[in-house]
């Protein structure tokens, strides 16, 4: 069985609003009527009726329709709301639009009235569903990235223990391997000059090893940034990244000591790092910049090179992943990442985050 449509009338006459439900009952709807006419009862039948549908007159002495419309918003914005009355500008018809109300009949031409109230009640309706749509959407957006920002963590623990006993256990039987060899090549080199040659030989890879170790120990999870700060291994990863990519990098800060939480100071770093691998990948750059700003309750750090830069427009229909996941990071620590890069001009990549404690 239809159930019936609980409709809210605003309306001093009770000609016209027996006039009204007549002609609803006529074409077929069925529907129950609660009819106030002033302000305190139409707050009270708010309160206490779930409507579907509120008519409002606009000629009411002491009640307004915008005022009712006002009210109804403040209290369910998905009821929906249809302006009847004798006479309107069409001013006021389209100001009251705009605020809001799904449609305006006159009680001249009534026969418009039972559609437009089943057009705004479907319209509400989907506007409701919409809504609560995008709501969970934004639950399961927040509940993602806190998973993702946990599983970075997790990431950066791991990093940090595997770059421990990389740096520690295989560094220090490196070490020993090391001078075992200088102590043979100390015995061998005078008595056997081709064992002596192969011994030095060996000497030099185990001294490369170590080097690769320390480096790969240091992308994994630098110890500066532990124990000397976010500014230093900045600097330290922008002396790297010159080194080994042949790419002039100028890292300038506008303080000198920044305390910043654990996991924010790692945040910005990874960001640092991805950007600056973006540029040794991608750019063809020879020179990058990186200027970090340090005000009352925000951090800044932007980065620009002269490379080729791209069109943004085409970036959002690849799978950049590298741009996608530092502009996660920086949604993690509740801050920012703007892209701005204009083809031939090179690109600047500005990351903000709140340092307030």
């Amino acid at each position: 069985m239809e159930s019936k449509l609980k409709i809210l009338m605003l309306e001093d006459e009770p000609a016209d609003a027996a006039l009204i439900q007549k002609l609803l009952e006529r074409s077929g709807m069925h529907f129950h009527a609660t009819i106030v006419s002033d302000r305190k009862g139409f707050q009270n039948a708010l309160e206490e009726n779930g409507f579907d549908i509120v008519l409002a007159d606009n000629a009411l002495p002491q009640y307004s329709s915008m005022e009712a419309l006002n009210a109804l918003k403040e209290k369910n914005p998905f009821i929906g709301f249809i302006l009847v009355t004798g006479t309107v500008s069409e001013e006021f018809a389209v100001n009251i639009m705009q605020m809001g109300a799904d449609d305006y009949i006159l009680k001249g031409n009534l026969t418009r009235l039972p559609a437009a109230i089943a057009k705004a009640i479907a319209n509400k309706k989907t506007q409701k569903e919409k809504q609560y749509a995008e709501a969970e959407m934004q639950e399961l957006n927040e509940q993602l990235r806190g998973l993702a920002a946990h599983l970075q963590q997790v990431r950066e623990e791991e990093k940090t223990h595997i770059a421990r006993e990389i740096h520690d256990e295989l560094g220090q039987m490196l070490t020993a391997v090391k001078m075992d060899i200088a102590q043979s090549l100390k015995k061998i080199a005078e008595t056997n000059t081709e064992a002596g040659k192969h011994l030095f030989h060996a000497q030099e890879m185990v001294d490369n090893t170590v080097q690769t170790i320390r480096r790969i120990a240091s992308e994994l999870r630098p110890a500066i940034l532990d124990d000397l700060g976010l500014i230093t291994a900045l600097e330290w990863q922008s002396r790297e990244f010159e080194k080994h990519n042949n790419i002039q990098c100028l890292f300038s800060a506008s303080v000198s000591e920044l305390e910043v939480e654990k996991n924010m100071a790692i945040g910005v770093y990874r960001i640092y790092q991805e950007a600056l691998t973006n540029v040794a990948r991608h750019s063809q750059a020879t020179k990058v910049t990186a200027n970090l700003h340090a005000h009352s309750d925000l951090l800044v750090l932007a980065i620009s090179d002269n490379g080729k830069g791209f069109d943004p427009e085409e970036v959002k229909t690849k799978k950049t992943l590298g741009l996608v996941g530092m502009k996660e990071r920086a949604l993690m620590m509740e801050g920012t990442l703007i892209a701005e890069s204009t083809p031939g001009l090179g690109t600047t990549i500005t990351i903000s985050v709140s340092i307030r404690k």
